[in-house]
């Protein structure tokens, strides 16, 4: 019986935990195979019907709306009331939840910051790939401590915890974990063999064939033009003749560097954007927040936004509407030169909103293009805020993750930094 359909492009690794986890369950799921990547998830029937344009997105044949690939799997691995994959008690649930939580939320930002560029996808920069491998391997090592002594990660057989994890870390191991690396990891490497050669995963993913080479970012290749070959001409007599001043040759536009934003064009700011998040790291909120005030120009050089998620209605557990906070941080890293914000959780459980407020460079009145482009976008308001001093408090608030929002006490945040 057919559950649903999921909507995505061709081989996308995000999609294989949804669909394995449907083969463990017994369940069918259609893929779509006439999505077309950017043109179909663009259109008004789409936007009107899952309301962000992100992929993978899932429609089931009871007319239910999900998207976000986690929340797709999880619905399914719950479809089956007797399910092996969601754990056997309340205290193995939250386990398995830990980790798919600690790998979507820590582990993959950091390996996606070292992958993308090399796909293309992102800009590249020597020092966040740097620091993207060691974020990675510190994830990892974390993982390694876990499954040393561990077949799987959370008790004795294939959980969603497992699925989900293996999925994730399906293109490292493929593209940048070569066998070097994999030496640094061996239970991981162990644990991942053991998981992406279950029949339920081959069935969905094929047969995985291990790094040997690890990828590398490779600049692209300067056009040059052919030289054509000098005509001889018969030598005359040289006849001295007053030196000529030299010309100046002059700077074109396609000589100068181009820039990789906009933003790039505008005059530099009296506040760097990188001195702020020092200054917010390494002091305590308070000393922070009074420097800011002293020395950011929002006349000139910043803007300040207030965001608001649209579905707060809808939240439920703390610890998901956390994670769905974290998730549009992961998806904004075209905008890490350019942006820092912070989202809070406020209230409890089934009574509880998403909201917080981002320092963007320049003063447009509207929000810049690496930010609009992330995915999560469209599911929040973003409005551009007059900073009076009341508003200030609220932001002192926000950015400290204490006090209260229209009376719901703050109880977690994320930062983008």
């Amino acid at each position: 019986m057919t559950v649903g359909t999921i909507y995505s492009y061709p081989q996308n690794p995000r999609v294989f935990k949804a669909l394995v986890v449907a083969k463990y369950n017994g369940l069918e799921v259609k893929v779509d195979d006439k999505f077309v990547m950017g043109t179909t998830n663009k259109t008004d029937a789409w936007i009107a019907k899952f309301g962000a344009s992100q992929v993978p997105a899932f429609e089931g044949t009871d007319g239910t709306i999900i998207i976000e690939s986690g929340a797709i799997a999880y619905y399914l691995a719950h479809l089956k009331a007797d399910s092996t994959l969601i754990g056997r008690s309340n205290a193995e649930e939250a386990h398995i939840q830990q980790w798919v939580q600690f790998v979507d939320c820590s582990l993959t930002p950091a390996l996606s910051t070292w992958i993308y560029p090399i796909l293309g996808y992102t800009p590249y920069n020597k020092a966040s790939e740097t620091a993207a491998i060691e974020r990675t391997r510190a994830h990892l090592a974390t993982l390694e401590r876990h499954l040393i002594k561990k077949t799987y990660l959370v008790g004795e057989r294939v959980t969603l915890a497992d699925i989900s994890s293996a999925a994730a870390l399906f293109a490292g191991f493929k593209m940048v974990f070569d066998a070097p690396f994999r030496k640094e990891f061996p239970a991981v490497t162990r644990w991942f063999t053991t998981i992406v050669n279950q029949a339920n995963f081959k069935a969905v993913a094929g047969e995985f064939t291990f790094c040997e080479t690890q990828a590398k970012f490779t600049p692209p290749k300067k056009e040059t033009k052919e030289k054509k070959p000098k005509e001889e001409k018969p030598k005359e007599e040289k006849k001295p003749k007053a030196k000529e001043p030299e010309e100046e040759k002059e700077e074109t536009f396609e000589d100068a560097p181009k820039p990789k934003s906009k933003l790039d064009l505008l005059p530099a700011a009296k506040m760097p954007l990188d001195e702020w998040k020092r200054q917010y790291s390494n002091n305590d909120t308070p000393v922070a927040m009074k420097w800011l005030w002293e020395n950011i120009d929002l006349t000139t050089d910043y803007s300040i936004w207030k965001v608001d998620y649209k579905y707060n209605d809808e939240l439920t557990k703390l610890y998901m509407s956390n994670n769905l906070a974290g998730g549009l941080m992961n998806r904004l890293e075209r905008a890490r030169k350019y942006a820092f914000g912070t989202l809070v959780v406020a209230g409890e459980d089934n009574a509880n909103i998403i909201t917080g407020y981002f320092i963007v460079r320049g003063v447009a009145d509207e929000m810049i293009e690496e930010i609009t482009d992330a995915a999560d976008y469209e599911s929040y308001n973003w409005v551009k805020v007059n900073v009076t001093d009341e508003e200030k408090k609220k932001i002192d608030q926000v950015f400290a993750w204490e006090g209260s929002i229209d009376g719901k006490p703050i109880a977690d945040g994320k930062t983008f930094k």
